[in-house]
């Protein structure tokens, strides 16, 4: 599935890309390029910048790009079709070619005494196998080995000549190379092997050179020099992530191979096979370069060979180079998917969560079930988060993501969002995978893993969900401020001092996951992460053993004994927290009663803050709930804290509807009547429709983060309670070098993930817009713009002029000069009037025209408009009214036209975007 993941992923990255640098006009392209640099558009601004100045030029922006956009994406699907057909023609070619390569011989030419075959039926039959493989021999071949090549249907075994001559000799060896083989057989991985082959050929071959030479291309060769060093950034970026690309595969594939020869191994010797050809002795080699060298071989050295015949922990364990491809993988899937219409993002999102989860999931359950059965501890999970965490941080820099044209985003340190959001739904699938796998009955673990994998999925779907919307505002700093949210709720009023922090956070959690209500923003996926652990917990565990542990484990006794922790404690805990949810629901309302409601109450702020002061107080309560549940949980501690913390939350909710609703009744609690009655609070209204969604939501993520702190410091306590019991360690005594390098690696990834998070709160904006009586919702952003470099006030200016603005002053010049032909002595009315026509229409088009993207030519430009459309009004208005005071305004209006054109090309000179004047 990964290896599928990325080559799908390069073919829609490289193979579009290439076609297109392979077929595009130059000349289109760099106008195409240039209606943006004409729009006053930098391209090395973050994306709200874009969005800003893309809003005031919206029309003419996208007339401009529809006129000089090249599709080619009939052409990308016919290669991408090509390529698949060589796929499969050079999967069914290579048997052939093989055979014919080795010079391969029936078995019966070699078998002169008749004493392999049946030998060899034997082994087949030993293997269980429906059909016979084909054996063929190769000759020439003097090493005492075989292999396995062909299709899904009738596989080959080849034996080398060296095994023919020994089979006689060393019979257990012969037996052990042939049960090796039949095993692949047996395991169905020949076929597979040789698509892969087939992949990686074709992508070589076919993709690869297409595309390094044209990215090579565009970083280097294609258009001006000057264009190049401003998409620099983005052609460098596509560059390294074909390179990694190419590297990924290449790991992933080895990975895989050696893998397919241990299962082989394990399946041999179960059948009865010596261990003699494993008893190769070999130099061991124990450094990190040689381990960093094994990487990229595609058989396992005979020592984790001969090892994993006795304990095959490598099939289980967690490794981190498949995790961090897999994040790499899933994030270019992203951004390659981003063609799909805008409502396909659920889609989406799922898909894509659902193949990080996915993967890294049933490692999880795999390592675990293997832990539980050898009586190993259980894999943690968070370092599987951990590494698909970094993977996708890899991918959002040098992707058309949070990087876009920019070598580094303004704040990277966001990008530990998605980290953090891994890691909790990874930790919880190796926890909810030990609570199910000690209480599952069931003939199959299957639908248990597809339940424990199908949530934690949709729970980061709903992070990736807000991550599409949100993912550049957060990454190049947050742009959003508390009197834009205030605008954005339509509630006037400016953000008084008492208040104003509590509005800066407001201002952050606003658009957060979980704030969008909609059943498609997938804001109940969280949920899952506590109610699920809970029907875990509701389970009885019967007296009867397992039937999956009778099939896994025929002979052995029971080994699973459920834990004893049960849903009455964290119930009771949640209850807690729901008392104390409501203790601090209730001094919020209380803070919140003012004498004064007429002045303050119903003010903009106000309004805002009763709505999201109870959503906070819940979040702390369910907080504070699932990080003491942690502390005092050595097993499943996150689960177990999610649990009590989504009852918290339930129970905050309910008493937060009844506190706004009997609103009146509760004497100094009173914020908006003195009267008590069932009434129907807006706010309670809004809370039941709006908050309670995202209490269920977002609160678990919050409480997931704090049951790491509440872990992280009951671990610490219990740590200090050893350290003072215990005696003081003899003196000279060390620290091994792993565990300190390990506590070390701990405390630098913990350092830098509170810097992250309190540099991208410290990056929220709290100011107000200056006019706040034409607020709109785009006000919401941040309307400064970063200054722009001379190079690229040229290069827009440049822009400006080549598509159309030098035309439009040169057709704005020829009908003054045909007016002014016109007007002269001699001339009629009746030849005048098309030339007023003309002087409308040119001035017309002129308007409809981008603004200049620089403020002298852009005053210069609207000066020049002006004066032409006066002088079109002149010209109409003597054609009309001829007298010699209309004589006079058009001689007048026609002088000042003629003065603004040359001081339009005065500053065209002056800027370089005209490099004469003309004629």
């Amino acid at each position: 599935m990964l290896l599928l993941m990325l080559l799908v992923t390069a073919g829609m990255t490289m193979i579009p890309l290439a076609v297109w640098q392979l077929l595009a006009s130059s000349e289109t392209a760099d106008k195409e390029a240039a209606c943006s640099l004409a729009a006053g558009i930098d391209p090395g601004w973050s994306l709200d910048k874009h969005m800003l100045q893309y809003a005031e030029n919206e029309s003419v922006l996208d007339a401009c790009l529809d006129r000089y956009a090249q599709d080619f994406s009939g052409v990308s699907l016919g290669v991408g079709a090509v390529a698949i057909a060589t796929v499969v023609a050079l999967y069914w070619l290579l048997p052939v070619w093989k055979t014919r390569r080795s010079k391969v011989v029936p078995l019966d030419a070699m078998d002169v005494h008749g004493t392999l075959r049946p030998l060899l039926d034997e082994l087949v039959a030993i293997a269980g196998l429906t059909g016979p493989p084909r054996f063929v021999v190769a000759p020439a071949a003097v090493t005492a080995s075989a292999v396995v090549f062909g299709r899904w249907r009738r596989p080959t075994i080849c034996l080398d000549g060296g095994l023919i001559a020994t089979g006689d000799t060393q019979r257990d060896r012969f037996r052990a190379v042939v049960l090796h083989e039949l095993a692949h057989v047996r395991n169905g991985d020949v076929g597979v092997t040789y698509f892969t082959v087939a992949l990686w050929r074709v992508f070589l071959v076919l993709v690869l050179p297409l595309w390094v030479a044209m990215s090579l291309g565009a970083l280097f060769l294609t258009g001006t020099s000057e264009g190049r060093g401003v998409y620099a950034p983005f052609n460098t970026h596509t560059l390294v992530f074909g390179c990694l690309i190419v590297v990924a595969v290449y790991l992933t594939r080895a990975g895989i191979l050696r893998n397919r020869e241990i299962y082989a191994d394990l399946m041999a010797a179960r059948w009865g096979a010596s261990q003699e050809p494993w008893e190769i002795t070999a130099p061991r080699r124990s450094t990190m370069f040689a381990r960093f060298v094994e990487l990229w071989h595609t058989h396992p050295s005979w020592a984790l060979r001969r090892t994993s015949l006795t304990d095959p922990k490598v099939l289980f364990g967690l490794e981190t180079l498949p995790m961090f491809l897999t994040g790499f993988a899933a994030d270019m899937l992203v951004w390659n998917l981003g063609v799909l219409p805008y409502s396909l993002l659920p889609v989406k999102v799922v898909l894509v969560a659902g193949l990080v989860v996915g993967i890294g999931g049933v490692v999880l359950w795999r390592a675990v079930v293997y832990a539980l059965l050898t009586g190993r501890p259980a894999p943690s999970g968070w370092p599987v988060g951990l590494w698909l965490g970094f993977g996708v941080v890899l991918g959002e820099l040098i992707g058309p993501g949070a990087g876009a044209n920019s070598w580094l985003p303004t704040h990277p340190e966001a990008l530990l969002i998605l980290v953090a959001a891994l890691v909790l739904v990874m930790t919880w699938t190796a926890h909810n995978a030990e609570w199910w796998i000690r209480s599952w009955r069931g003939h199959s673990l299957d639908p248990a893993m597809v339940m424990g994998v199908t949530a934690p999925s949709l729970a980061l779907a709903t992070v990736l969900y807000a991550w599409e919307a949100w993912a550049e505002d957060l990454t190049q700093g947050w742009p959003f401020s508390a009197a834009g949210v205030l605008s954005t709720y339509g509630m006037p009023g400016v953000p008084p001092a008492d208040i104003g922090p509590l509005l800066k956070v407001i201002a952050v959690v606003s658009f957060l996951p979980g704030a969008d209500r909609e059943l498609r923003s997938l804001w109940w996926g969280p949920v899952l992460l506590w109610v699920l652990p809970l029907l875990a917990l509701t389970i009885r565990p019967s007296v009867r053993r397992a039937r999956w542990l009778v099939r896994a484990l025929p002979g052995s006794v029971e080994p699973l004994t459920p834990r004893a922790l049960g849903p009455g404690r964290l119930l009771a805990a949640g209850l807690a927290g729901g008392v104390v949810c409501w203790a601090g629901l209730a001094m919020a309302l209380a803070h919140l009663n003012t004498p004064d409601p007429a002045a303050v109450r119903m003010t903009g702020p106000f309004q805002l803050v009763h709505m999201w002061w109870p959503v906070l107080v819940i979040w702390c309560a369910m907080a504070l709930t699932a990080a003491c549940v942690a502390a005092v949980t050595d097993s499943a501690w996150l689960p177990a804290g999610l649990v009590a913390a989504g009852t918290t939350g339930l129970l905050g909710a309910g008493g937060t509807y009844l506190l706004m609703r009997t609103d009146g009744c509760l004497g100094p609690f009173n914020t908006m009547t003195n009267m008590c009655r069932w009434w129907p609070n807006v706010v309670a209204g809004t809370l039941v429709e709006h908050g309670l969604a995202y209490v269920l939501s977002f609160g678990t993520l919050v409480a997931g983060l704090a049951a790491f702190a509440g872990r992280g410091t009951g671990l610490l306590w219990r740590r200090l309670g050893r350290t003072w019991r215990r005696p003081a360690a003899p003196p000279g005594a060390k620290r091994p070098p792993r565990q300190r390098w390990q506590r070390g690696a701990r405390v630098v990834a913990v350092v830098v993930v509170a810097a992250g998070f309190g540099a991208t709160a410290l990056a929220v904006d709290t100011s107000a817009p200056t006019h706040r009586s034409d607020w709109r919702p785009e006000m919401m952003l941040n309307q400064s713009r970063p200054p722009t470099s001379a190079s690229m006030a040229r290069s827009q200016g440049n822009a400006w002029a080549a598509l159309e603005g030098l035309d439009h002053i040169k057709a704005l010049s020829a009908a003054e000069k045909d007016f002014y032909a016109e007007f002269a002595p001699g001339g009629s009315i009746a030849t005048l009037t098309p030339t007023c026509v003309e002087l409308g229409r040119v001035v017309k088009r002129a308007e409809a025209y981008f603004p200049v993207p620089s403020p002298a030519g852009q005053q210069a430009w609207s000066g020049m408009l002006t004066r032409f459309q006066q002088l079109a009004t002149a010209c109409w208005d003597f054609v009309t009214e001829p007298s010699p005071r209309t004589f006079r305004a058009a001689t007048v209006a026609d002088q000042e036209a003629f003065d603004a054109k040359w001081e339009m090309f005065d500053w065209l000179e002056g800027s370089g975007a005209a490099r004469r004047k003309p004629a």
